[in-house]
């Protein structure tokens, strides 16, 4: 089994297909942050799906090495301790956004994710397999430890969005290099995913200016025949 792809793969999907997904609905609709997205009775269904795709995979793909009585139980196991974690891990949102990093600065830390393990994991630069994993491991848990630093003290969205686009801009350059190379249609993704950027940056940016105006307090003007006390 190719263990530095499967790693790779791992954390991939963990930051691209589901976290960023969430951020970016949850930066166009700021109240579905506070809700829970499935009903507990649609959670079970999706947890059914899941498990039946699984089932199906095997059973449609069979395969089996005498690791995997040994994998599939920890897998299990994994994913199981994980389902309990996160349901424990509290969920207290900053109500004010005091971080002081610049928008652009956000933006190259996104960048650097992808472009890191793009050199660390699709290249001979460490030629052992172990000691590429450890690698990678210590690096995506480097990225995690400052973010959850700097959670702490509060992003803004349109911090949230420099981060977003930083990260997923890597990959939209790269969308106009596969399209020179043949692949059609990929540019479209790239121009696809600028607009949004620009769209979400927009209506971040209005309902900024929105909240401000609310709490910006108004003082009585005083007639030209009025006095103060």
């Amino acid at each position: 089994m190719n263990w530095v792809w499967a790693e790779w793969l791992t954390i991939y999907h963990a930051i691209f297909s589901i976290t960023i997904p969430i951020l970016i609905v949850e930066l166009y609709y700021p109240e579905a942050r506070a809700k829970l997205w499935l009903s507990k009775n649609q959670r079970r269904l999706f947890q059914s799906l899941l498990l039946a795709s699984i089932v199906a995979g095997f059973v449609g793909f069979p395969y089996f090495a005498p690791e995997l009585l040994l994998w599939l139980p920890a897998c299990v196991a994994a994913v199981v301790f994980l389902g309990w974690f996160a349901k424990r891990v509290p969920n207290n949102p900053l109500s004010q956004s005091t971080l002081k990093v610049a928008e652009w600065k956000l933006a190259l830390l996104g960048t650097s994710a992808p472009l890191g393990f793009l050199v660390f994991f699709y290249s001979t630069i460490i030629p052992v397999a172990a000691i590429t994993m450890a690698v990678g491991f210590l690096v995506a848990l480097a990225y995690q430890n400052l973010l959850c630093r700097w959670s702490l003290r509060g992003f803004s969205d349109l911090q949230r969005l420099s981060i977003i686009a930083g990260a997923l801009g890597f990959f939209m350059f790269f969308d106009f290099v596969l399209e020179l190379n043949g692949v059609l249609g990929m540019s479209g993704v790239g121009v696809g995913f600028l607009v949004l950027v620009i769209m979400l940056r927009r209506r971040i940016v209005t309902a900024v200016r929105l909240d401000f105006h609310s709490v910006v307090p108004s003082f009585p003007t005083l007639q030209p025949t009025e006095t103060t006390a």
